[in-house]
């Protein structure tokens, strides 16, 4: 056994019987498991879908729950048409991309561009014809989240520091079967 497998041999024994390094360990995971929740394309479409809908998350049972809307009721066929348009840009390579400012400012302008002209030209489908506080409410959902993730995914940021804490936790203990893998399964 050469000079490096043996100080890593002897680390990971005393790492492993102190109990301050096993919860640093978990700690890390767990924050990284926590971004990875945060990014999941399928979180932020439900997320989104959900607010568009007209509902907030309740913090106690985690659930979704009606706003009320003076009884109006969001088109399915504009959840839908949402929904359909960001799934081909909230997705794992937009996350985990490496944008700089032009090219997150491009992709802005056309999001606000098209999220204008579906809003104007379906309004009468949608049910929200002349209804401009709606119209608002929906560009301001779409828009603050879109630009949040190309914010993370600026200069590559967001995949920069989630490879980073990955390979932190596997120097660190290259035996463990992490749970980053788990975490990883959407991607």
């Amino acid at each position: 056994m050469d000079e490096v497998a043996y100080a890593r041999e002897e680390l990971d024994k005393k790492l492993g019987a102190d109990p301050q390094a096993m919860y640093a360990d978990t700690m890390r995971e767990e924050k990284v498991i926590n971004i990875l929740s945060q990014i999941n394309p399928d979180s932020l479409l439900t997320d989104i879908e959900h607010r568009i809908r007209g509902e907030k998350k309740d913090p106690t049972t985690g659930g979704w729950v009606k706003i009320s809307r003076n009884g109006k009721e969001v088109s399915e066929e504009l959840v839908s048409t949402f929904i359909s348009f960001l799934g081909a840009i909230l997705n794992q390579n937009t996350s985990m991309s490496n944008f700089s400012e032009g090219e997150i400012n491009n992709l802005m302008e056309m999001i606000i561009d098209w999220v204008k002209s579906d809003l104007v030209v379906n309004a009468d489908e949608y049910g929200i014809e002349g209804d401009y506080t709606e119209y608002d409410r929906i560009c301001h959902i779409v828009c603050a989240t879109c630009f949040t993730v190309f914010k993370r995914a600026q200069g590559g940021r967001e995949s920069s520091r989630i490879f980073k804490m990955m390979r932190m936790s596997e120097n660190l203990n290259p035996q463990k079967k992490s749970k980053l893998a788990e975490a990883f399964k959407f991607w």
